[in-house]
């Protein structure tokens, strides 16, 4: 397939991941995931998750919107199961690690079948300068204060775009089942109505309904989970 012609495959890492596709409870589909091994941290956690590495895992996790050129999958809620413990998952509870290699950018959404993580939020935020320890040296990172996204969220391209090369850490490209990833980026979803004027007098407001409303756009009326999910192709 074309969308994979810019990429040379990974060597030395673990083999592919699976997601298997339900619509509505109805399966749709299996789309696996080549990792890539230049990107360590990304690509271990997002393996780590796919497996449910000490429970936490994609399984049952929905898509929560299809964009222009993309389909998402939400945030997990938490990381670890015990508020005492800390997550033992590649990269720990935070984006730190992913940021720096995000930072380096080996790759980047130049064409369709690329899988990356969410690490921050596409909303302009307030940001801070923070120094992070990265194999045995300190480098400074971009930090947005606020909620965050936790670096478990992911998108899938539909097509080039440029755009998410500044929030998200590419770990990985699909290497079969994109006509599942397009069966989903055609089904029907929320429209956004950002141009409404109603819309557009809420923000300026401060409305929170329209902070709400907004949050909705894109969310596909079916319920599209990722039913099981592994190391395997």
């Amino acid at each position: 397939m074309p969308y994979l012609s810019l990429f040379k495959p990974a060597r030395g890492f673990p083999a592919q991941i699976f997601f298997d596709i339900n619509s509505d409870g109805q399966p749709l589909g299996r789309i696996a995931v080549e990792l890539f091994n230049d990107v360590p941290v990304g690509s271990l956690r997002f393996q780590e998750l796919a497996e449910g590495h000490e429970g936490i895992s994609y399984q049952l996790s929905k898509f929560n919107e299809i964009g222009p050129g993309f389909i998402r999958v939400a945030d997990l809620q938490s990381l670890t199961y015990a508020a005492e413990k800390a997550a033992s998952i590649a990269g720990g509870e935070t984006v730190e690690q992913l940021e720096v290699e995000q930072q380096e950018a080996k790759h980047t959404h130049c064409q369709p079948g690329v899988v990356s993580l969410i690490i921050r939020d596409a909303k302009k935020r307030p940001t801070k300068e923070r120094l992070v320890a990265y194999n045995g040296r300190l480098v400074t990172v971009q930090e947005q204060t606020g909620a965050v996204p936790n670096g478990s969220g992911f998108v899938i391209t539909t097509a080039a775009q440029p755009a998410l090369d500044a929030t998200n850490l590419v770990v990985g490209r699909v290497v079969r089942g994109f006509d599942v990833v397009e069966r989903i980026a055609g089904m029907p979803a929320v429209r956004a109505n950002t141009g409404s004027p109603f819309f557009k007098v809420a923000k300026l407001a401060g409305d929170k309904r329209a902070d709400v409303a907004e949050k909705g756009f894109g969310r596909p009326f079916s319920r599209v989970v990722i039913a099981q999910s592994g190391l395997g192709s």
